[in-house]
């Protein structure tokens, strides 16, 4: 009997210390761009014009039509991410298995089409955006916009244009 009391008052308690481990767990989750996580920090790369904004102090007007422009493009942007669910989730489950033969095939074959897609819309919305402004902060946006420019060429460069990590088609 006596046992028993203290088999069941090591189960209460180890019981009650999984309990508090589990509430004080917190879930890991990718900094931002989506479920890759590769952007940095909070609404990098997901709220559009982030890095084209910098610096500048926008009026309530021109927010008002920045609101606008971002919300015209994003049921846009949200039917190609639908669209191409699938292709990323292949992708996703090849990297998983470590087959990375089977990435770089998905990635051949409907990479260019995904990063086609995006481009046209984010290059219509940045087009949006900039006019939205006043002259002053366009000034401002284009010198930004020539500032990231510059460090997406840089880091193309470094990677000799093809993805970071992926194997030159001719290597």
């Amino acid at each position: 009997m006596q046992s028993m009391r203290i088999t069941l008052a090591a189960l209460l308690a180890f019981g009650a210390a999984t309990a508090a481990a589990a509430q004080q767990t917190q879930p890991s989750t990718p900094q931002a761009h989506g479920a890759r996580g590769r952007m940095g920090g909070p609404g990098r790369g997901m709220r559009a014009g982030g890095a084209l904004l910098r610096g500048i102090t926008l009026s309530d007007a021109e927010k008002a039509n920045l609101k606008a422009v971002r919300e015209k493009y994003a049921p846009q942007m949200k039917t190609l991410r639908e669209q191409f669910k699938p292709q990323r989730e292949a992708m996703r489950a090849a990297r998983q298995r470590g087959d990375t033969a089977a990435v770089r095939a998905l990635w051949e074959k409907n990479g260019a089409a995904e990063r086609d897609a995006f481009k046209k819309i984010a290059d219509a919305q940045r087009n949006d955006l900039r006019a939205a402004l006043s002259a002053e902060n366009r000034t401002k946006f284009d010198a930004n916009a020539a500032e990231l420019q510059k460090r997406m060429a840089k880091r193309a460069g470094k990677h000799g244009g093809h993805r970071p990590g992926a194997k030159s088609p001719d290597a």
